[in-house]
């Protein structure tokens, strides 16, 4: 695809040009993972939104243990040891870091940048629930302080019309990384989940307009074609997940190297939550606090989040005919940890088997794990 080409061409480039723009004046704010940092706002100000979400490799997990414990996630661990490490661009370029405070992993994780970086960071409190309107009236109003501080970094004033054309640009680029992801409900889906997520992970750190302009030319080209033609007993799996980090692949490389077939994903945290669009006029900041918090998929860490998601899932499982589920935590997230022995009991009663790994970004389990998801596959092959 001569579009995938040229978004490989300009990711390559995208860390000189990012600097360019840094050293003309622009400024780049960047922000962890999870969808309640509103990027529309902070491309509204006129500043460049970077999603941080690089994961997957020890080494920047390992060196932040110099200054934290090992009881974060490797993944949070991750977001501060590649600004120590300082071989990630994109980490060194930051003039404005913002926390949302989902869970206390990343929290602490921006705790970090603040005590031992010279980038200002700004906490954005996200509610632990989603129902109430007290929830929403809080997120609103965080947002709006974040909206300020955007204000007094660029030197610009956000105004409706910046904001309504970001966000008219980031929800075309939502409905496109839909209507990609929905191809893979053909029996011969025309693209891997590998590449459906690193598609998504180019989105965090690509120019906008160029990444929608890229995605509309993948989703003309593969929307009415068919893939490779699969052997009837693959297995199409559903993916679920805390976190899938841009360079954490390992264990949709091995799927695909067991001849299983991952057809979607659950995630919470790495990948861009594309199912849902800002929707409204009025007060846009309010619409898009609305989107984030009220109108998604809630993530694990919120109150009664659980039977929706269950609900989610089990709505995928069906949209996408997957007959199994791989749950994929990383060590020491408990919240999914405890969620696990949930899930895996209601997959069972619905009769669908689920393998649940764990990982702590550590480069000599890819033996054990390619074990246990060939044996798993080959289980669900000869039911």
């Amino acid at each position: 695809m001569q579009a995938l080409k040229e978004l490989t061409s300009h990711m390559r480039e995208r860390p000189i040009q990012l600097r360019q723009m840094k050293e003309a004046g622009t400024k780049i704010v960047g922000y962890f993972v999870g969808d309640y940092v509103p990027e529309e706002m902070i491309y509204a100000s006129g500043a460049v939104p970077l999603c941080l979400c690089h994961g997957g490799d020890p080494m920047p997990a390992n060196v932040a243990l110099s200054a934290t414990t090992r009881f974060l996630c490797p993944f949070s661990r991750a977001q501060y040891g590649e600004r120590l490490l300082g071989e990630q661009a994109y980490y060194k370029l930051v003039d404005m870091l913002v926390d949302p405070i989902t869970c206390q992993h990343l929290r602490r994780a921006g705790d970090l940048w603040d005590y031992y970086t010279d980038v200002p960071v700004f906490r954005l409190g996200i509610p632990h629930e989603y129902n109430g309107e007290d929830a929403l009236n809080y997120y609103v109003e965080a947002s709006r302080r974040l909206k300020t501080s955007l204000e007094e970094l660029t030197g610009k004033p956000i105004t409706d019309e910046a904001l309504r054309e970001a966000i008219d640009l980031y929800n075309r680029m939502r409905s496109l990384l839909k209507g990609i992801s929905l191809t893979k409900q053909k029996p011969n889906p025309p693209i891997t989940e590998l590449e459906f997520i690193k598609l998504n992970h180019a989105s965090m750190y690509a120019d906008p307009v160029f990444m929608v302009e890229a995605l509309e030319s993948i989703y003309q080209e593969i929307k009415d074609k068919d893939g490779e033609a699969a052997a009837p007993d693959v297995p199409r799996l559903l993916l679920v997940s805390p976190n899938i980090a841009y360079g954490d692949y390992k264990i949709l490389e091995l799927v695909n190297e067991a001849e299983g077939m991952i057809v979607a994903e659950e995630i919470c945290e790495g990948v861009r939550f594309y199912w849902e669009n800002v929707k409204g006029d009025g007060d846009l900041v309010e619409a898009i606090a609305r989107r984030n918090l009220k109108e998604r998929l809630p993530c694990a860490f919120m109150r009664d989040s659980t039977m929706p998601r269950l609900d989610f899932i089990s709505g995928l499982l069906k949209q996408f005919n997957a007959v199994g589920v791989i749950w994929y935590q990383l060590l020491y997230c408990d919240t999914y940890d405890i969620e696990s022995f949930f899930f895996t009991k209601e997959m069972q009663r619905m009769g669908i088997p689920v393998l649940k790994l764990e990982s702590d970004y550590d480069i000599l389990d890819r033996g054990t794990l390619r074990t246990r998801i060939e044996t798993f596959i080959e289980t669900i092959r000869v039911r």
